[in-house]
């Protein structure tokens, strides 16, 4: 939701009114964000199983606190109903979606409807229902569907999915990998296959310094000895595993005084179980990383604004992904560390604009080599964001919105 958000003021200008149909966010999410933009637009079902409600009231409690007790039990006990009464939750959500996507339909006549996966399920439900109205159809593929790693990609449902998209008047891709990647297994039509990237926000309210925590840190320095301040923002899960970058840290320290660490790391944010309690029995890894509880989506953008650099992690099966963490926070203009696999798209991206450093997320020497060169050349890196302006400013949420509304222009052309 946060990609299309930034979009949101700029698509107007360009002859296209969006609407959004999904379940209710008050009762899918744990946090939500205000949303600047006419209630008219915005569809939502309230198809929602109670044990998925309760367990969201549930963890926007304490884990220790009588609420959180409460609607866990709750959640439990929702949980045996429905299996006692065989309900659905998949299904009821799928009829909830529909049935809104109609009621929409009859009220304002749309000229376009896409459905977007992941999940799957929403992409092959709203094939389904565009086709029953005989309405154009566009396919959004984040994600592709099925399993991927340096080989190659093996769609877990080829024929529907080919199916699916020779309906679609266009598919939209949010990786040239996984465009080409589609193309090439005849998923789709090259001439129907598109892609467009994240972008950063344009709002000046993000870009406030001295309003987060690490503000109250020391200033970075760019020479030998200089202490940087590294941010993770994000979900770091097993299949995001940062144990090479962890060696390396503790390398790193081994090298310095105790008392002048020269680099300290905020995570905020989930981390896997087995990196976190490394991180807190190792004494020289918990002097230089903290784990905080995620934040809102203003606060990250406060945070990215007094960080010294920006760590992003790309999990070594997703050889195609583009980060979004990486476009959201550009604007930012600080050096930024990526950890990854090498055949990812976004190491030419990295290494074209000169910012910071793409890495084999497996390499532990190279990792601690890279960090020498953050600390040694930072000031380098913080120009290139100068020197580069003209190129940056293409993943720019105004760039981004026109370049998507040029797409959906080429899309209806097709339909």
């Amino acid at each position: 939701a946060l990609i299309y958000n930034k979009l949101l003021p700029y698509l107007d200008q360009h002859g296209w009114e969006f609407h959004f149909a999904g379940p209710a966010p008050w009762l899918v999410s744990r946090l939500t964000e205000r949303l600047d933009y006419p209630a008219e637009r915005l569809h939502y079902s309230t198809n929602v199983s109670l044990s998925l409600r309760f367990a969201i009231q549930k963890n926007r409690h304490q884990k220790s606190s009588l609420s959180y007790f409460f609607f866990g039990f709750l959640q439990l006990l929702s949980r045996i109903t429905e299996k006692l009464i065989r309900h659905d939750s998949e299904a009821y959500l799928l009829r909830g979606l529909e049935k809104t996507v109609r009621q929409a339909e009859s009220q304002w006549t749309f000229d376009l409807i896409a459905g977007k996966s992941p999940e799957f399920k929403i992409l092959n439900l709203i094939s389904q229902v565009t086709r029953s109205m005989n309405k154009p159809f566009l396919a959004m593929v984040v994600d592709p569907h099925g399993a991927r790693d340096e080989s190659g990609f093996y769609p877990s449902q080829p024929e529907r999915q080919r199916e699916i998209l020779d309906q679609s008047c266009g598919t939209i891709f949010m990786s040239p990998l996984t465009k080409d990647r589609y193309v090439a297994l005849a998923l789709v039509r090259k001439d129907k296959a598109h892609y467009f990237t994240d972008s950063y926000p344009e709002l000046p309210q993000l870009y406030e310094a001295n309003r987060s925590a690490l503000a109250l840190k020391p200033a970075a320095g760019t020479g030998v000895g200089a202490k940087l301040k590294i941010i993770y923002l994000g979900m770091l899960p097993e299949w995001r595993p940062i144990e090479p970058f962890l060696d390396a840290l503790h390398t790193l320290s081994q090298r310095q005084e105790p008392s002048q660490p020269a680099y300290h790391l905020s995570i905020f944010g989930f981390v896997y179980p087995k990196a976190q309690q490394r991180i807190t029995t190792d004494p020289r890894l918990a002097a230089l990383i903290q784990i905080h509880p995620m934040v809102s989506y203003s606060e990250s953008h406060w945070l990215a604004e007094d960080a010294d650099i920006q760590l992003v992690v790309i999990g070594p099966r997703h050889i195609d992904n583009y980060p979004s963490k990486f476009f959201e926070y550009l604007a930012h203009q600080k050096p930024v560390l990526i950890l990854g696999p090498m055949e990812n798209p976004l190491r030419d991206i990295v290494n074209n604009l000169g910012i910071g450093l793409y890495l084999d997320s497996r390499d532990t020497q190279g990792i601690l080599d890279a960090l020498a060169q953050l600390q040694t050349n930072y000031s380098a890196f913080k120009q290139a964001y100068q020197e580069h302006a003209q190129a940056i400013e293409t993943y720019s949420a105004h760039s981004v919105a026109a370049h998507f509304c040029n797409i959906l222009d080429a899309c209806m052309v097709e339909a």
